[in-house]
């Protein structure tokens, strides 16, 4: 799988429903990879006019594991490819 389309209908949801925290920041999490049991994003920030009000990736990591693993329990890996760290 590499769509977010192709993650199952309740992970999609929890996708959705985050993505409005990156969103009032002119971000947004793009899926990159997606298994059963990982899914890889890349934080776009090439619409943020404040990249670094951005939440830190660490933070996000923990917070989209945290919501997928409540409604998909198999999800046990989230990497988040953020251009602030390289």
């Amino acid at each position: 799988m590499t769509e977010a389309e192709d993650l199952r209908p309740a992970a999609r949801g929890v996708l959705d429903e985050l993505s409005e925290i990156l969103r009032a920041d002119g971000a947004e999490l793009l899926v990159r990879t997606a298994s059963t049991a990982s899914i890889t994003f890349e934080l776009d920030l090439s619409n943020s006019s404040c990249p670094e009000c951005v939440m830190p990736r660490e933070l996000l990591v923990d917070i989209y594991r945290s919501r997928l693993a409540e409604v998909d329990p198999d999800i046990l890996s989230v990497v988040i490819i953020d251009p602030r760290e390289t």
